[in-house]
């Protein structure tokens, strides 16, 4: 190729366009703005910019050394050819990122204009041209880009107020309404980038970037925000195939993302949220609704709305007492799906054991408790428990949160009414279990019954233990001592005719679990004692603290469990044998005991009886259980 050729190249209507599709920066800069910024602009004497001219140029040798200098470096061929306002033109655009990031009221304020701009040429666009899209496809990329200019603010959350001060949240909120969901899921965006704990958290805890995002989003409550949201959310067709279900399915999430973030930034924004957007509706409709062909499968906003269910369920006890009935059985028909088979499926294991965290949480209160029963949740619970499925493992959490009642009210989240209530409920749920042949399946989990799959699952779930000495812990206490229920249970620790050997390995693995986290409470003191740094009042409450997440409480349930047992001599005598090999007695369980009791009460924790007969003890202790 002759070199001549490119410099004789004849400039074209293709080549000026060349870069037309690319997005396009901001606003060309005024002559104003570039002779404050120092590029290469200069001033006349009238005080007009004027533009450097040959005849400017100070014929000097200095000018000439210049020219000789740029000239050894390469002359015309390699210099950039640009005078020296062009020159600052190209700076300014090279640093226009750089001034915008440099945060303050001012330019905060232009933001604000450029944004109010675009709106109002995209709409006089929108009302001109109809029915033509490619008349104001250009002012709808300017006002995609003055939006997404404002997440700047996500670098400074308290200038947040300056957008409220000058009238700019209506137009926000207004654009999530807009014809093209792409700008509303630009809001959408900028509302997360908002609320993320990175902007208000990013160096520590800071309350006042914290209360300016709060202050943030209750002003855009005021103006109807979550409203509007929630209609907006109901418009997003996510089953599409085009490019356009996919930025639907990108709204979905975005907004399921907001909703996780209020929740961390305030509780009560996220149930304001919930109200204004009639949230609790829709989730109980997608988390049981997938768009994949499948029933089985699940897709991943279908897993991130039971996430979101999961993650307010638990923070609000609010939300817990909205969900209603018809929630609870939404949330068990998605259960049941897991009934035959394990979910080879990362993103549906996470469903799943979403799916199980709502169930406890509602279970939990007494209305749950009433609505599982008329659901006939306890039956399926069952038929969990009769497969060699994961579903077996995670019903057992839904049986310890269904059977275990809510503490005595001190908070004043629930009356002495709705507690009793819910100890009514309890019992009715352990009668039922056990009508339902629950115990057999309850044992078999307890002992580690299973084949090759379960023996992986055990593995893989060792918090199964604990829940099922929490289970049989529950069923004791729930069921009145004498009645055939309580002697059904008792059944499985005591020989008889039919089955004259199994009681001894269901004795021996209850006194195995029990010596198991006995050992790791006491490692667990051993390092607090080890620790002289902490003062006396500090270590009592980091010791306490320490024991409970080395296993304390699972201890004190086996302690429950033998407490009832052992009051047959036979068994009685198994279990100290048994406890005798690890250096135990059973005068550690009745202080174990004695010390649950009176934590339960919130007393200051009482010694343990002293007499030296253990059984009476053990007597004792039950009637205060």
């Amino acid at each position: 190729m002759d070199i001549n050729d490119i410099f004789n190249e004849t400039v074209t209507h293709t080549t000026l366009n060349a870069g037309k599709n690319k997005r396009k920066l901001g606003g060309a800069p005024s002559m104003r703005e570039l002779k404050e910024g120092g590029y290469g602009i200069v001033d006349s004497s009238d005080g007009t910019a004027k533009r450097t001219r040959v005849e400017d140029v100070d014929d000097t040798a200095d000018s000439a050394e210049e020219y000789a200098s740029s000239d050894d470096e390469g002359g015309r061929f390699f210099s950039d050819g640009l005078t020296a306002k062009e020159k600052g033109v190209m700076d300014w655009v090279d640093h226009a990122d750089e001034l915008d990031a440099t945060l303050d009221p001012a330019s905060v304020q232009r933001l604000v204009v450029r944004l109010e701009r675009a709106v109002s040429k995209n709409t006089t666009d929108r009302v001109n041209h109809p029915d033509a899209p490619e008349k104001f496809v250009e002012s709808e990329a300017e006002l995609d880009e003055a939006i997404q200019r404002l997440q700047l603010l996500a670098n400074d959350v308290q200038l947040l107020k300056v957008l409220n001060d000058l009238g700019a949240l209506p137009t926000l909120v207004g654009l999530v309404a807009h014809e093209n969901a792409d700008i509303a899921l630009d809001v959408i965006q900028l509302a997360v980038e908002m609320t993320a704990e990175d902007a208000w958290n990013s160096e520590g805890e800071s309350p006042e970037e914290r209360a300016a995002v709060v202050a943030f989003i209750s002003d855009m409550a005021q103006n109807e925000f979550f409203v509007v949201l929630g209609q907006n959310l109901r418009r997003l067709n996510e089953g599409g195939e085009s490019s356009e279900g996919e930025a639907d399915r990108q709204g979905v999430f975005q907004t399921l993302a907001l909703i996780e973030n209020l929740v961390s930034l305030d509780v009560s924004l996220a149930e304001q949220a919930v109200a204004g957007m009639k949230l609790l509706d829709w989730l109980q409709h997608r988390v049981g609704k997938s768009f994949v062909q499948s029933t089985i499968q699940v897709d991943s906003n279908q897993q991130y709305a039971a996430e979101v269910t999961s993650i307010l369920l638990q923070a609000s006890p609010k939300l817990r007492e909205q969900a209603g009935c018809t929630f609870i059985d939404t949330l068990l028909q998605c259960l049941a799906k897991y009934r035959k088979h394990t979910p080879d499926e990362d993103i549906a294991l996470e469903h799943l054991e979403n799916i199980v965290e709502s169930i406890c949480m509602l279970v939990a209160t007494a209305r749950g408790k009433q609505a599982f029963l008329e659901a006939e949740g306890v039956e399926l619970l069952v038929l969990l428990q009769k497969q060699p499925q994961v579903a077996r493992l995670l019903s057992l959490k839904i049986l310890d949160y269904a059977l275990t009642p809510p503490s005595p009210n001190r908070t004043g989240e629930a009356s002495n009414v709705e507690t009793a209530n819910a100890d009514t409920e309890s019992r009715a749920i352990a009668k039922r279990y056990i009508d339902a042949s629950g115990l057999k399946y309850l044992f078999s989990t307890l002992m580690h019954h299973g084949k090759n799959n379960m023996k992986k699952l055990y593995k893989a779930y060792p918090e199964s233990d604990e829940r099922a000495v929490n289970c049989l812990a529950w069923l004791l206490r729930l069921t009145e001592t004498g009645t055939p229920l309580h002697w059904r249970i008792l059944a499985k620790f005591v020989p008889s005719p039919a089955d004259p050997s199994s009681w001894k390995s269901h004795v021996d693995r209850i006194v195995e679990l029990n010596t198991a986290y006995s050992e790791r409470v006491k490692e667990a003191e051993d390092r607090i004692e080890s620790d002289s740094d902490l003062d006396e009042e500090d270590g009592a409450e980091e010791r306490y603290l320490s024991r409970m997440d080395a296993g304390l409480f699972t201890l004190q349930m086996t302690d429950t469990v033998i407490a009832f047992v052992a009051e047959e001599e036979q068994v009685r005598e198994r279990v100290e044998q048994r406890l005798k090999r690890k250096g135990r007695s059973l005068a550690d369980v009745c202080s174990e005991l004695a010390e649950y009791i009176a934590t339960k009460r919130s007393d200051t924790l009482t010694a343990p009886a002293t007499t030296t007969d253990n059984a009476k003890n053990l007597s004792a202790l039950l009637l205060e259980l």
